[in-house]
């Protein structure tokens, strides 16, 4: 009998998706990815750190989608006798949608979005997306005299604050060396 020669695929992928370095050693293919595995969930149903528009998690229960809702209404026509084009075309759209979000049907989105597509500089936009940020409730932070900060303070403080001018008074009798 004649010995068969040895196939060797060195540095390359055999069939089974292997990767062999000298022969008779196999290590398993490790794909590289950018998101580690443990963060799938979150990379796929949660909203990037840097996003300014967080995702309202809340409201995402409050979403449903009936899929018997056209079946039904179909099924109830074509019992009834009538055509099939007929019963396509008097379908009623489905109402019960979830509550939109501000910005829906907004004239202040459609004005920023024309004037992006016309112009195409986000310097000649600004208004627009001000008043866009104005409806989405950011603000830009107002400077606080100092009198309004030790109110803060003072209020943030609460009760504390009591034993302040009893201390007050306690430090005319204590002298510190």
């Amino acid at each position: 009998l004649k010995s068969r020669p040895r196939l060797s695929f060195v540095g390359r992928a055999d069939p089974s998706g292997c990767v062999r370095g000298r022969e008779g050693d196999m290590s398993p293919a490790i794909p590289k990815v950018a998101i580690p595995p443990e963060r799938w969930t979150q990379a796929v149903y949660g909203t990037p750190e840097t996003a300014l528009a967080k995702s309202e998690v809340s409201k995402l229960g409050g979403m449903q989608f009936d899929t018997g809702y056209w079946s039904r209404g179909y099924l109830q026509c074509i019992g009834r006798g009538i055509a099939h084009k007929e019963c396509v075309a008097g379908l009623p759209d489905d109402v019960r949608v979830t509550k939109q979000g501000p910005l829906s049907g907004n004239k202040e989105l459609s004005a920023a979005i024309s004037c992006m597509s016309e112009t195409g500089s986000p310097e000649k936009c600004q208004k627009h997306f001000d008043e866009l940020a104005k409806i989405a409730g950011y603000k830009e932070e107002e400077k606080k005299s100092s009198v309004e900060k030790a109110k803060d303070f003072c209020n943030k403080a609460g009760y504390k604050l009591v034993g302040v001018p009893v201390l007050w008074y306690a430090m005319k009798f204590i002298k510190i060396k």
